[in-house]
């Protein structure tokens, strides 16, 4: 927080959500004791815990601002970072002319270890992240949610995240509509972003799990033209799923996942709101482990398993 309170470019705001009773007051005490310029702050405070796509959402709506920049608390940035971002903007948008861009920057962990650049996602709603070394600005197929700009407008023309993904694949979701808007999405890679989050938070718990996995299942179906198929897909990897569930002891939340898909059966089978081409036209599947070696042969036979079901969702 303190990085974005020391930039060089200084017409902006920071909108700050805080969830649950009395944050504002520990917030502004732990800021205060940390000599953090509290000036461009506009804190709001609401009970509850909605989740990170309903809390950008409200942080969006109170923003007095042309550009927003969608951003996690816990980072780090230099002090040109958002004059770079700015300055990238116009780059593109000079060159593409269009200003329906989302820009990225290069996102790294503690030390510097390449944790996020350019992003895929496959038609069973895995990730493949390109970690190669590079200073360029290069497109991307997903804007992370841990940071990225776009203008307000085109933001609400989206109508902000879904909020019923809560957290994890809201940005996948996002991502894929910015797209069919004719959105283009990038990640400068000479502009570098660090997330400060501790080994506990690359822990896979129960929560995480349990949205990671029943959001990567919504998002699939919410997309596809072929909802059937890719039902029939993604039943055909589920035992794999649940040897890994029994296995990390997530049976119950596995079947917590499948108790919501129950309840909402219809309506997901249904609705055509989101359904596009992008898992028909987007993507050519050349396994689930891009970045992995696929010399190993565990993961050799993953991948040959997902072109056979790649196969038959098209055919």
């Amino acid at each position: 927080m303190k990085s974005y309170t020391d930039q060089d470019y200084k017409n902006y705001e920071i909108v700050l959500i805080l969830w649950g009773k009395k944050e504002f007051n520990d917030i502004a005490t732990l800021l205060k004791n940390n000599n953090i310029n509290t000036e461009k702050i506009r804190f709001f405070e609401y009970d509850g815990d909605p989740g990170y796509a309903k809390g950008n959402n409200i942080g969006v709506s109170k923003a007095n601002a042309e550009f927003i920049l969608i951003s996690n608390p816990d980072i780090e940035t230099a002090s040109d970072f958002l004059k770079e971002m700015i300055n990238t903007f116009y780059f593109l948008k000079n060159h593409s002319n269009t200003d329906k861009i989302i820009i990225g920057p290069r996102i790294c962990n503690y030390e510097g270890i390449i944790e996020y650049s350019r992003r895929k996602i496959n038609f069973l709603g895995f990730s493949d992240i390109d970690i190669s070394k590079t200073d360029k600005i290069r497109r991307t197929m997903i804007s992370c949610g841990c940071a990225f700009l776009i203008k307000k407008k085109y933001f609400n023309d989206l109508n902000g995240f879904d909020e019923k993904y809560f957290m994890y694949h809201e940005d996948v979701d996002f991502s894929i509509r910015a797209s069919l808007l004719g959105i283009k999405q990038y990640i400068n890679n000479s502009i570098h972003l660090y997330h400060l989050r501790s080994d506990k938070d690359f822990s896979l718990t129960k929560f995480k799990y349990y949205y990671h996995e029943r959001n990567r299942l919504l998002m699939c179906l919410e997309h596809s033209t072929k909802k059937k198929k890719m039902l029939i897909v993604q039943l055909l990897i589920e035992p794999f799923h649940l040897i890994f569930a029994l296995y990390n002891k997530y049976l119950r939340i596995r079947l917590k996942i499948y108790k919501y898909f129950v309840h909402n059966f219809s309506q997901i089978m249904i609705s055509k709101k989101k359904e596009n081409k992008f898992f028909d036209t987007y993507y050519k599947m050349d396994g689930i482990f891009n970045e992995v070696n696929s010399n190993r042969l565990i993961i050799g036979f993953f991948n040959l398993y997902a072109k056979m079901l790649f196969y038959y969702y098209h055919h």
